[in-house]
């Protein structure tokens, strides 16, 4: 039970941010369209305000500024060919790190087991106990469920474009 559990919590997290990101899109198109409808109505009275246009045009200068005030922030945090080095290092070596002391807990208590007097088959299913099933499972569905998921997005994706382009 806790194994399947976090085999969907694990496939269900993999993919949690592009169905925010699509519901995201949803409720900007509908924006979108609310305003496009919005100065449609105001052309046909020919009261067009260039003043929302000029501010929204002002909103987007401010993000990209933002965006690349934090990328320019970014480089300029050069601590020489080392420093940068060990920056992007970090999550690596953390997940390799963790691995091997999984690895290392394992094998020890595999070890212990055997010596204590165990056949092989106990041990290993000693070993492989629902906790260790629910983390195998959750890691496994993170990375290779979001594959799956990102390959129905992209299809999902390349329909929308197809049904707008045939629209027009």
């Amino acid at each position: 039970m806790i194994s399947l559990l976090g085999s969907i919590l694990g496939f269900g997290t993999s993919f949690l941010p592009k169905v925010l990101k699509s519901i995201d899109d949803k409720a900007e198109r509908k924006h979108q369209l609310e305003l496009i409808k919005l100065q449609a109505e105001l052309r046909s009275q020919g009261l067009l305000v260039e003043a929302s246009r000029a501010e929204s045009n002002a909103e987007a200068q401010v993000a990209i500024a933002e965006a690349t005030a934090a990328y320019d922030h970014d480089k300029a945090l050069d601590g020489g060919s080392f420093v940068n080095k060990l920056r992007a290092s970090v999550r690596p070596v953390l997940t390799y790190t963790f691995f091997a002391l999984f690895l290392i807990i394992k094998i020890t208590a595999l070890i212990i087991s055997l010596n204590d007097g165990a056949n092989a088959a106990t041990a290993i299913n000693q070993l492989w106990d629902i906790e260790t099933q629910a983390l195998f499972a959750a890691i496994v569905s993170f990375w290779f469920g979001n594959r799956a998921v990102s390959h129905f997005y992209k299809k999902d994706k390349d329909k929308e474009i197809l049904t707008v382009k045939s629209i027009k």
